[in-house]
């Protein structure tokens, strides 16, 4: 394929967003984009791919409907950034058990090829069930730690003594640094994490349901609870309501998981106020609401 063909692939909403990212361990968004084509086409020629749908997009990814030789898969191209430095290694620690299987990997330029799934994800599924589907992944994802990978306390630590913590509700805060001092004193209970499982990151193949897209780290299986606790956020209301359907989705992933509550509900609002800050820091003033909402809602 020629460079012009593959610059064709790329959404201009897709470019536009991702060139206004600073670096972060690698090039700055602009500069990455504008080499995109170039890396489509040279991946496509050296792994004998053709493109044989529409391209997708992650946040921070572009992905390709391919065929190989042996059959089809997806090219998967992101952003490198510090987040997905470690995905290929979770994966293929996975090895398709309960996540997309690697086919491929070239993380020096951040790419993989990974198992083609159908579309279908939970968004669409009756909530309790969809919650109950992403915990029965923990079993097959939560498995012994990779050194390679960063650790949750250390970095969350880091987060929360940011400058921006402090335009936050200093209780939570410190409540939030609580919950990860006793975190740091479960270090024999770390496993591998996902790191972002919600209802958008768990796809059909067919048959199973599997995860994708992962942020992975080190830490204690409470910490990948939070992400479902926003998911579908609207339906859930607002005030007695939101309450209950928050606490409803941490008593069903502790059934499936054996997981214990009172943990779960103080891990998910110190994730919660790591959001809080990064919102601060975004300028995301809704970011920043909806944590804050969170935390309250699991609160006794």
């Amino acid at each position: 394929m020629r460079v012009e063909d593959a610059a064709a692939l790329v959404p201009a909403d897709f470019a536009a967003r991702v060139a206004g990212f600073a670096a972060e361990g690698g090039p700055a968004g602009g500069d990455w984009v504008a080499a995109l084509p170039r890396l489509v086409a040279e991946v496509l020629a050296e792994w004998e791919l053709t493109v044989d749908d529409g391209a997708m997009t992650g946040h921070c990814s572009l992905v390709l409907p391919v065929r190989r030789p042996d059959g089809r898969a997806v090219l998967k191209l992101g952003w490198p950034h510090r987040e997905s430095d470690g995905e290929h290694l979770a994966l293929r620690a996975w090895d398709g058990r309960g996540a997309a299987r690697l086919l491929r990997a070239d993380p020096r330029r951040s790419v993989l090829l990974l198992e083609r799934l159908t579309s279908e994800d939970l968004t669409e599924q009756w909530d309790e069930e969809a919650v109950a589907v992403v915990a029965g992944l923990y079993s097959d994802l939560h498995v012994d730690p990779l050194p390679q990978l960063p650790a949750l306390v250390p970095w969350v630590g880091e987060i929360l003594d940011r400058p921006a913590a402090r335009r936050v509700p200093r209780r939570y805060v410190e409540q939030a640094r609580s919950s990860l001092r006793s975190l740091g004193t479960e270090e024999s209970a770390a496993r591998l994490l996902h790191g972002d499982l919600h209802y958008g990151n768990v796809l059909s193949d067919g048959t199973d349901w599997v995860a994708i897209d992962p942020k992975p780290l080190v830490g204690h299986p409470a910490w990948e609870v939070a992400p479902l606790l926003t998911n579908r956020w609207a339906e859930m209301g607002t005030g007695p309501s939101l309450r209950w359907s928050v606490r409803r989705r941490v008593e069903v992933v502790c059934d499936v998981t054996g997981l214990d509550e009172d943990l779960v509900r103080a891990v998910s609002a110190l994730r919660a106020m790591v959001g809080a800050i990064w919102g601060v820091e975004d300028g995301d003033a809704e970011a920043v609401s909806r944590a804050v909402t969170l935390v309250k809602a699991l609160g006794d």
